[in-house]
């Protein structure tokens, strides 16, 4: 059986809807960093931490710490 290619958020309906909620949180992450109070603005970036974890997993790719802390 051969293996669908493309974009794996065009795939699979959860992982598009991860990925859709991740973009969304993360561009709230550039849009919001003014507006926000130190402590809310790190609850935000957690959460779309959390999310890329999230997306990482469905996708097989590598978790986004790894990639920061450059353990790959």
């Amino acid at each position: 059986m051969r293996k669908p290619g493309g974009h794996p958020a065009k795939q699979d309906p959860d992982i598009a809807k991860t990925f859709r909620t991740m973009k969304g949180a993360v561009e709230l992450v550039r849009d919001l960093e003014t507006k926000l109070t130190p402590e809310a603005h790190l609850h935000l970036k957690a959460a779309a931490l959390g999310l890329m974890h999230v997306y990482a997993e469905q996708t097989g790719m590598p978790a986004p710490t790894e990639l920061i802390g450059g353990n790959t």
